[in-house]
């Protein structure tokens, strides 16, 4: 075929997927970081999808999806894989009835008939965190509810809203341990529901109020008495990104030492190679085991579950979690 024909046909083909995808890509698009390339892509978006849903083509690719085993209307990412179902709301369920926590408690001691009751909150670093609490907490004791979400954080609330859904956590999930890790997603402008920016990324500015939106989650996954673990965000292969993630680390940390029933597991030294770099093994005496996935970002299934553990660890020694609710 000439080269002329051939770039015709691959045009056309693009255009073609385009078209027939055009919703799905504008929720990417809608999903993207805040600036210049998401606001370009949706504006080219937004009149297509305009074309396919009033053509009935919208409805034609949604009907192949479907045959296909897929949800076309599924959030970006997919950030209901892996997230189990929360006990259903009562009747008196609301979101700002909590009192705020003032003092260090305890966890409450389960029984084999009101099990305690775990919930694994973030970004796809805390689905990982999810599905390894499943296998170190005992389900004699522990229920646990997986709440993970990937490619979510709490700079966009416009894609997924984080505060809200800690709210119907503690109202429906009523946890008494939640395991917090998030952030990865988070290098990017905050945005408020007006719609305003902070986009000076890593400015003191941002840093204030990033804080504040860690402070206010917290604040919710406390109010009704629970007890959290804020998991930092580990070191990763790619140094550029170094210096961002322990400025978010710093923030971590400063939240769990001014709140109480808050403490934070340091995963960066914890897991970092004897000089401080990115290591993807961990050393214990004499026993060397691969944790980390290739990616250079996530965990592997080991690493999970060592992670795991050791935040139910720092939950024993800092709020009295009875160690027999999990198995090392």
């Amino acid at each position: 075929m000439p080269a002329g024909r051939a770039l015709v046909v691959i045009l056309v083909s693009l255009l073609v997927w385009a078209v027939l995808y055009a919703p799905e890509l504008k929720r990417s698009a809608e999903a993207a970081p805040v600036g210049t390339r998401r606001t370009i892509s949706l504006a080219i978006l937004e009149p297509l999808v305009w074309v396919t849903d009033h053509t009935g083509l919208t409805a034609a690719a949604n009907a192949a999806s479907r045959a296909a085993g897929r949800d076309p209307n599924a959030e970006v990412g997919g950030v209901n894989v892996g997230v189990d179902p929360l006990p259903s709301a009562t009747p008196g369920d609301q979101n700002d009835h909590h009192q705020p926590v003032v003092k260090d408690t305890d966890i409450r001691e389960p029984t084999p008939d009101k099990q305690l009751r775990v919930a694994i909150v973030g970004d796809s670093l805390a689905q990982g965190v999810g599905f390894a609490a499943d296998a170190v907490f005992k389900p004699f004791w522990v229920e646990v509810f997986k709440q993970g979400r990937i490619s979510t954080g709490l700079a966009r609330p416009d894609y997924f809203n984080w505060m809200a859904q800690m709210h119907t956590i503690v109202d429906r999930a009523d946890p008494d341990l939640i395991l917090v890790m998030i952030g990865e997603n988070d290098n990017q402008g905050l945005l408020y529901p007006d719609g305003t920016l902070e986009q000076d990324i890593g400015t003191f500015d941002w840093a204030e109020h990033y804080q504040a939106r860690v402070e206010r989650f917290a604040k919710i996954a406390t109010s009704d008495g629970g007890h959290v673990v804020w998991i930092g965000l580990p070191n990763v292969s790619d140094k550029s990104r170094w210096d961002f993630i322990q400025k978010q680390d710093a923030i971590f940390q400063s939240v769990a030492d001014e709140l109480p029933n808050v403490s934070y597991f340091d995963s960066w030294n914890t897991f970092a190679a004897a000089d401080g770099g990115y290591s993807a093994f961990y050393r214990d005496g004499t026993k060397v085991s691969e944790i980390r996935a290739p990616d250079g970002v996530h965990f592997n299934t080991d690493g999970y579950t060592l992670l795991t553990e050791k935040a139910a660890q720092l939950a024993t020694k800092d709020f009295d979690l009875d160690p027999k609710t999990y198995a090392p």
